[in-house]
């Protein structure tokens, strides 16, 4: 079963989940290997590190939590001693491409929007309709759910923007006023 690795590491060290998909990856992946204890081989693959990484993020101490917390903590410590801001460039990233939508006129957001939203439509009424759905599909189905509201969540978040500064904002309020 796949199971969110990234989206678990997003929620214990989000620095460091957030510098995935930047030129900022192998220092991240790097920073996770030697926290968590992983060897790697240095001809190792990108894929072969997030393996690894996925496998141990499953059977995590709450040691290695603490560690990797701390981990991401330094990380963003360094990150700003460099002046490197994460957040501008995943907003140059999406700026980007907003640019090649305008300069392309590509049809596959809007269709791909489309078919998300449809699928999302077919789901709910299959779940509210069904009077005796087996648990175990309604659970398929749910989850199936859950991906294309997600999916339309990064649809709107390219086509309006997203609220992470917003976010962003309200963690510093809050951990200000304490």
């Amino acid at each position: 079963m796949n199971w969110d690795w990234k989206g678990f590491l997003g929620t214990v060290a989000p620095m460091l989940a957030t510098a995935y998909g930047t030129p900022l990856a192998g220092m991240a992946t790097k920073t996770i290997l030697t926290t968590l204890g992983i060897t790697s081989a240095p001809q190792a693959t990108e894929e072969e590190n997030q393996q690894a990484i996925s496998d141990k993020l499953q059977n995590v101490t709450p040691q290695e939590l603490l560690a990797l917390k701390n981990s991401d903590y330094q990380f963003k410590k360094d990150m700003k001693s460099l002046d490197v801001d994460l957040e501008k460039i995943a907003a140059g990233d999406r700026e980007s491409a907003r640019q090649m939508q305008v300069s392309k006129k590509s049809w596959a957001p809007a269709v791909l929007a489309a078919l998300a939203l449809i699928i999302v439509m077919i789901l709910a009424y299959y779940v509210i309709i069904t009077p005796n759905i087996n648990e175990y599909a309604k659970g398929v189905v749910l989850l199936m759910l859950g991906r294309f509201l997600g999916y339309i969540d990064s649809v709107y978040s390219f086509e309006f923007g997203t609220t992470r500064t917003s976010q962003t904002k309200d963690v510093t309020i809050q951990n200000l006023s304490k």
